[in-house]
């Protein structure tokens, strides 16, 4: 009955054991995984939108000199920018020119590997400014006349680095807005039909967005001369007696609208009366006092906007009558007469837009665009820059839209082609492409187009008629050298990852050469300039204190040199090891057999500044303070003084349990195995001495009633 408390005490403390066994374990799992640090770079903060930003991961080990694999993403506030891959020197770096306007908290997550520990940078904050724009406004028909339909195409461009502007354009004429619209792949087409006659000066506003600002276009002088007319004269009747009524009906036409003012109505050069123009037409009636043949014409006079025009003279015969009674040769009434006179006939309409096509592929050879325009933004760019060019295909009256593509060249050299597309509902098509060129001049570009198999029925190929220049300059651009460590502050004896990055203006061109590292103006060592305009250094051996790491680009034929620096702390203590000691470690040793001596410890004594920054680096027992010198180690004789490399055994305080499970709490496998030793061995001591008083008493119960046996009794001594 009493051997079942024993059993149920044996089994609690066994399973107390095997709880903190398995804390245990996991802690010594953990502390096989090796803890990294993130720290995140940029090559250029401030930024501009569009500029070609690198942004740098460094991974760096708590402990040891392996270089740790995996990947690294890089994360805008929630949104993923991409993942690279860690190099042979711990670093992961990403290039993005998308990061819009504005500031940014940017993190890199290192994904782990191996036996390398996931971590986290700490935010990046990035700030992004607007990128400048160039507003280009390509010519039109020009000169126009009164009345036509005008397009207008607008060209927006980066002045520097990439992406493509969007909002909207509008044009004005003097201070009056005229149209708009939206840009579309940088690129935005006006139609324009209420130009008025003279000369018109055109400019186009880019209202900017929330990544490129606003700008305005050059101006452009467009002609608008009045609109052609085409003055018919009818007469009713063709034949009449002396004395009786005939009408005169003059219809003025005009592709630009309907014509106001005048016409005049003349026999033979002798005006009989002027009749002002109503819904295109001009009635006159009048009586002829002599028979013969009259010779009649009608002659508009003009106006602002519509241009004069004289009808072809008509015939009227005049036979032999009465006198006129009713006022030959006065104006009369300008509306219909009700005894059923005839006016002439309203022009017919128009055909659709597939008819005219229908007659006029059936009845012409295919002719040429009525204008094809060429213009490139920026007009001046440095090597490296990209440039818009664009050229507007203005199709046929009666034709679908000119189909197909446009070659830019200059001269016998081509520099790309675009397809057409057509703009809107007119018959009408642009083409734009964005190209970056070789540094040089290029004077005279000229766009090309070649119609396809839809548009050659109706249109051949043709060249523009004006030209567009750019210019190309190779130039040193400006650079900026950014250099940065990848741990600061760091332990001396721990390697730091120096890199140098060169900044530039450039959106394709990538700086080559080399970077010159110093420490503290000495030891240069150079280092050839990677595919993303890079220089990484690493120094194992910085001594304490604080140092100064520069770095100097020599620069190359596109770009200028430029030179940065660092500075980087260096503590005193050497980089952490697994046991970290600075002061003497509570560490168990075997129980002295009886007879023998216990051999002193040779463990040097720390000096106070290494205790100091030993004690900053890891938790560690303290022994008791004392007033009194150690005594000299056990089972010494003689009156010989205390070696100071010493120290006496016994003096080192027993270990406790607070201490072990600090241990374990910090990851030290010493302590961990020394812990699963100890609790064994008070696991196995509690149950044997709780057997053995539990036999004890057995056998004193059995002796008392008399029937113990004699196994059972105790040996007396």
């Amino acid at each position: 009955m009493r051997g079942m408390p024993v059993r149920r005490l044996a089994w609690l403390v066994g399973a107390v054991a095997a709880m903190l066994a398995t804390a245990a374990m996991g802690a010594a799992v953990d502390a096989c995984s090796v803890a990294t640090t993130v720290t995140l770079t940029s090559s250029e903060n401030p930024a501009a939108y569009g500029d070609q930003l690198i942004l740098t991961a460094t991974v760096i080990p708590s402990t040891g000199t392996t270089i740790p694999g995996g990947t690294v993403t890089f994360v805008d506030e929630e949104a993923n920018l991409g993942t690279a891959a860690v190099g042979s020197t711990g670093q992961a770096s990403l290039v993005d020119s998308t990061i819009g306007a504005g500031t940014h908290e940017i993190e890199a997550e290192y994904s782990g590997s191996g036996t390398f520990a996931s971590s986290v940078s700490a935010a990046l904050q990035e700030v992004v400014s607007v990128q400048g724009s160039t507003t280009l406004l390509l010519p039109t028909v020009n000169p126009a006349t009164y009345g036509q339909t005008l397009l207008f195409v607008v060209s927006v461009a980066p002045d520097a680095g990439s992406g493509t502007p969007t909002g909207t354009v509008t044009l004005t004429d003097g201070s009056a807005a005229i149209g708009s619209a939206t840009l579309s792949g940088g690129t935005a087409a006006v139609v324009v039909t209420s130009l008025g006659v003279g000369a018109q000066v055109i400019t186009a506003d880019y209202a900017g967005d929330g990544n490129f600002s606003p700008s305005a276009s050059a101006a452009v002088s467009e002609q608008v001369d009045p609109a052609s007319t085409a003055t018919v004269l009818t007469v009713s009747p063709t034949t009449v007696a002396v004395g009786k009524t005939v009408t005169l009906t003059a219809a003025v036409t005009s592709a630009g609208g309907e014509p106001g003012g005048s016409v005049t109505f003349s026999d033979g050069g002798t005006g009989l009366g002027t009749a002002t123009l109503s819904g295109g037409t001009a009635t006159l009636a009048t009586c002829f006092a002599k028979s013969g043949t009259q010779t009649l014409t009608a002659a508009y006079l003009g106006s602002d906007d519509f241009s004069a025009s004289t009808s072809a003279a008509a015939t009227l015969a005049v036979a032999t009558g009465s006198k006129c009674s009713t006022g030959c040769g006065k104006l009369l009434a300008l509306e219909r007469e009700a005894s059923g006179i005839t006016l002439a006939a309203q022009p017919a309409a128009e055909p659709s837009l597939a008819t005219r096509a229908t007659l006029l592929s059936a009845s012409s050879t295919p002719a040429s665009p009525q204008l094809v325009t060429v213009g490139a933004a920026p007009a001046t760019v440095d090597e490296g820059q990209s440039v818009s060019l664009t050229s507007v295909v203005f199709g046929l009256s009666g034709a679908p839209f000119p189909s197909g593509t446009v070659d830019f060249a200059q001269g016998t050299t081509l520099l790309g082609a675009a397809a057409t597309a057509q703009v809107g509902t007119t018959v009408d098509a642009l083409a734009s492409l964005r190209v970056t060129l070789a540094a040089g001049s290029y004077p005279s570009i000229t766009a090309t187009y070649h119609p396809d198999s839809s548009a050659q029925p109706y249109y051949a190929a043709a060249t523009s008629a004006s030209t567009a220049a750019v210019t190309v300059e190779r130039v040193a651009a400006s650079t900026t050298l950014d250099v940065a460590t990848s741990v600061n502050p760091t332990a001396k004896g721990r390697p730091v990852i120096v890199t140098a990055t060169v900044n530039h203006p450039s959106s394709s061109l990538t700086p080559t050469g080399t970077v010159s590292f110093t420490v503290n103006g000495a030891g240069a060592e150079t280092v050839a300039l990677d595919s993303l305009g890079q220089a990484s250094l690493t120094l194992s051996s910085l001594p304490a204190g604080t140092q100064t790491i520069a770095a100097s680009y020599a620069g190359d034929p596109n770009f200028s040199g430029s030179s940065g620096s660092t500075t980087e702390t260096v503590s005193g203590a050497t980089a952490p090891t697994a046991t970290p000691s600075a002061a003497p470690t509570a560490v168990p040793t075997a129980t002295p057999k009886p007879g023998t001596t216990a051999k002193p410890s040779a463990t040097p004594a720390p000096s106070s500044s290494s205790t100091a920054r030993a004690a900053a680096a890891a938790p560690v027992i303290v022994p008791p303070a004392t007033t009194t010198p150690p005594s000299r180690p056990s089972g010494l004789s003689g009156s010989a003084p205390l070696n100071p490399d010493q120290f006496d055994t016994s003096e080192v305080p027993p270990i406790d349990a607070i201490s072990l499970v600090s241990g374990i709490h910090m990851g030290s496998a010493p302590q961990i195995i020394l812990f699963l030793v100890i609790l064994n061995l008070l696991v196995l001591g509690a149950i044997a001495a709780t057997s053995r008083r539990g036999h004890r008493l057995t056998v004193q119960t059995l002796e008392h009633a008399g029937t113990a046996p004699a196994d059972a009794r105790p040996e007396r001594p």
